[in-house]
């Protein structure tokens, strides 16, 4: 089994099933990444479930391969689910408490790219006053 997928089931054993039906890394961060909103739309979000999926986002970012950052589970973490982060309310006003302000710099061209210039600059200030207010350092 390759590691994305054996990661994917020790994070978030409740997708089995699209992981083990997953035939690549990007099919299966769009599969996670509409999960991922869908978990926003709850009334109550599980915490313990974002947080999972940002550890397992994490992995992937960093995961090992032809090219380091450009292998192809980090392209597909960052082309099906980070840069997709800043376009949904809820989750922009949460990520300060999942996200540090370096994690943020390391993103900050990924969180460009569906913006404009002028609402790149209101996430950036969001991000960056609620870090300040008390989200992660």
């Amino acid at each position: 089994m390759s590691a994305w997928k054996r990661v994917a089931l020790e994070k978030l054993p409740e997708y089995r099933l699209h992981i083990e039906a997953a035939d690549s890394p990007m099919a299966l961060w769009i599969e996670l990444h509409l999960k991922f909103e869908e978990t926003y739309r709850t009334k109550v979000p599980d915490k313990d479930l974002i947080r999972r999926f940002y550890d397992y986002a994490r992995w992937c970012l960093v995961a090992p391969g032809k090219g380091g950052y450009q292998s192809e589970v980090s392209q597909a973490v960052v082309c099906a689910f980070y840069e997709h982060l800043p376009q949904y309310a809820g989750i922009r006003r949460d990520l300060p408490n999942w996200l540090t302000r370096e994690g943020f710099e390391e993103l900050r061209e990924v969180f460009r790219y569906h913006l404009s210039e002028p609402e790149f600059s209101d996430f950036e200030a969001e991000f960056l006053g609620a870090v300040r207010q008390g989200g992660r350092k």
